[in-house]
C-alpha cells in the first residue's frame, strides 16, 4: 500500500496527508525537512547541515538545535504514516563526534514534488533523445503540473536555498521550452507560439526561445512576424553588444529562404 503522505517544495514548504496540512513547525525545520528531503535518502553530516542553516556563522547551540529539529519531524513523521504503508524514517547514524554524526530520510521519493519534477523532466528528455515526441511530451506536461510556485518559496534565501531554488526554476523553464519544441514536433504548433510567447516574455533575450519562437510562427504562415522578432532581437545584440549570434543570424537566413519548413 503507497502512503497518502505528501511533501511539497515547490512552492511553500509543506507537507500533508489524504490533502489534509500538516503542521511542521518553524521555517529552520522546514529547511532541515527540505534539506533531507532532497538528499533522496542519503545521509548528511551534522555539519553540512549546521553549515547549510547558518551559513554566516552557527552559534555554539547550533547542533542541539539540530537534535530537536530532528526530534519533532520524526514525532511528526510517525504521527502521520499509517502503519500498514512503507516506513517513512528519519533516521540518526553515530559518527566519531557530534558533527560528524548524519541523518538520512528514508522516503519513497514519488512523496516528493520536486524529485517526481526532476525524474519527470529527466524521462521527457530520454524519450524526447528517442525519437518518442508525444511519450516526452506527455512526461513534460506531467512535470509541469507538479509546480505550484517559487520553490522553498517560504525559506529564508540562505546560499544552499537560492542554488536549490535557482536550480528547479531553470530545470522548470527547459521543461517548459521543450515541451513547446514538442508541440511543435507533434503538429500543435498553434498552442507551441502561444507557450512561447509567455516565456519569450518572461525570459527576454533567451536565443533558444526567440529561435523556437520565430520557427512556430514561420510555420503558422506568420513569416513577416518571424523576421520582425529576428531583427528586434538581432538589433538588440548589436546595440548592446556590438555583436550578434550566429544562431540568431542562421535562423533568420532560413526564414527568408523558406528552408526553415524543411527541417520540421
Amino acid at each position: 500500500m503507497a502512503t497518502d503522505l505528501q511533501f511539497l517544495l515547490l512552492g511553500p514548504v509543506s507537507a500533508r496527508r489524504a490533502g489534509t496540512p500538516i503542521s511542521l513547525g518553524p521555517p529552520q525545520r522546514r529547511a532541515l525537512l527540505a534539506l533531507l528531503l532532497l538528499a533522496r535518502s542519503q545521509a548528511v553530516p551534522v555539519a553540512v547541515i549546521r553549515d547549510r542553516l547558518w551559513p554566516t556563522g552557527a552559534p555554539a547551540t547550533a547542533i542541539d538545535a539540530i537534535q530537536v529539529h530532528v526530534h519533532h519531524l520524526r514525532r511528526r513523521l510517525r504521527e502521520h504514516t499509517p502503519a500498514d504503508a512503507p516506513a517513512t524514517e528519519l533516521a540518526g547514524y553515530p559518527g566519531y563526534s557530534r558533527e560528524q554524526a548524519s541523518y538520512a530520510l528514508h522516503i519513497d521519493a514519488e512523496a516528493v514534488d520536486a524529485l517526481v519534477f526532476q525524474r519527470r523532466a529527466d524521462r521527457g528528455r530520454e524519450l524526447e533523445g528517442k525519437g518518442d515526441y508525444k511519450g516526452a511530451l506527455e512526461m513534460c506536461i506531467t512535470a509541469q503540473a507538479r509546480w505550484r510556485g517559487e520553490p522553498l518559496a517560504d525559506l529564508e534565501p540562505t546560499p544552499y536555498v537560492r542554488a536549490i531554488r535557482q536550480g528547479l526554476i531553470d530545470l522548470c523553464q527547459d521543461v517548459r521550452t521543450r515541451a513547446a519544441r514538442l508541440r511543435m514536433r507533434t503538429g500543435a504548433v498553434s498552442d507551441a507560439v502561444v507557450d512561447l510567447q509567455q516565456l519569450n516574455l518572461e525570459h527576454p533575450g533567451n536565443d533558444v526561445i526567440v529561435v523556437l519562437l520565430s520557427t512556430a510562427l514561420f510555420l503558422t504562415g506568420s513569416r513577416r512576424r518571424a523576421l520582425a522578432l529576428l531583427d528586434e532581437e538581432l538589433a538588440r545584440w548589436e546595440q548592446q553588444y556590438a555583436r550578434v549570434p550566429e544562431q540568431l543570424r542562421r535562423q533568420r537566413e532560413l526564414v527568408l529562404s523558406g528552408a526553415l519548413e524543411e527541417q520540421w
